[in-house]
């Protein structure tokens, strides 16, 4: 059983991290530089977990768990235009990153006023190429309950925060307490509600792993195969090149000119292609791989 964990500390050394994860046949999912700090995402056997801890400890480092590792998700705010900048849309996406996961912030065109808002369909297919999707909501109960409709056309899970306390549709988890503001979340209730958030979406994504079931290649596997196969994608400068997702990855590379050597990615005694469905994102120069169930 592979544990997911995070590593955050000094840029000098984190390498021995990486080694010390492949040594030990875990996985690297994402990494991040900020300054001279880093943050490494990776998964670990459960019994080698200990070892990791002794290697941070000794680059005075910090490991935790993080239970979203392996998930991409849609953090969507009715716009990023000043009417709904106060918000605490970037405290939520930061939290779940803290957990793991890959957040994208999606500022809606149409998502001002409870009469007018809307999804177009570019945004429809966008989110709904994510695990999870968290759509962030105001104060105003009569326009959240209104703003339900929107996610009539989300095929994913949904977790929506407002303020007051309601029923959500059948389906949809609901966070109340978090509205507009015009601060940081930073108090401890403020933080209690980030978790609870958190806790809601860790929920749908055990929920949704366990309904996806085993695949013959799991997506980190088939994410170092890919920057094995493909060096190229190491080159790229965006944000996780690789994103790895509960049923496949994103790989940011245009479909017109690696499709074909995604499908002839080797896979012990088989290829990509065959086990999988590629497909162009919504999004140009991204290539979706979403893999087959046994």
């Amino acid at each position: 059983m592979y544990i997911p964990l995070l590593f955050t500390g000094g840029v000098y050394r984190h390498d021995e991290i990486e080694d010390l994860v492949d040594d030990l046949g875990g996985f690297i999912i994402q990494k991040n530089f900020a300054q001279t700090e880093v943050t490494i995402s990776f998964i670990v056997p459960e019994e080698d977990v200990e070892k990791i801890r002794e290697k941070a400890a000794e680059l005075k480092g910090e490991i935790k768990e993080a239970p979203l590792v392996g998930t991409e998700i849609a953090v969507v705010v009715p716009t990023i235009s000043i009417h709904h900048l106060p918000h605490p849309s970037c405290d939520i996406a930061e939290y779940l990153r803290r957990k793991g996961a890959k957040t994208n912030m999606i500022g809606l065109s149409r998502g001002v006023g409870k009469r007018i808002a809307m999804l177009t369909l570019f945004e429809k297919k966008l989110i709904n190429e994510h695990d999870i999707a968290v759509f962030i909501f105001g104060n105003l109960r009569e326009c959240i309950t209104k703003k339900f409709d929107l996610l009539k056309d989300i095929s994913i899970p949904v977790v929506v925060t407002g303020y007051p306390h309601l029923t959500p549709p059948e389906g949809v988890e609901y966070v109340p307490g978090i509205g507009r503001i015009v601060g940081k979340f930073s108090r401890e209730s403020d933080i209690q509600l980030l978790e609870e958030v958190a806790q809601r979406v860790r929920k749908l994504v055990e929920m949704r792993r366990s309904m996806l079931g085993d695949f013959d290649f799991p997506p980190f596997y088939i994410k170092a195969e890919i920057e094995k196969q493909i060096p190229e994608v190491i080159e790229e400068t965006c944000p996780a090149p690789i994103t790895v997702k509960l049923d496949g990855l994103r790989v940011k590379l245009p479909y017109n000119k690696y499709s074909e050597r995604l499908r002839k990615i080797k896979l012990m005694d088989t290829y990509l292609g065959d086990i999988s469905r590629i497909f162009p994102s919504v999004i140009a120069n991204h290539t979706l791989v979403k893999l087959a169930l046994k």
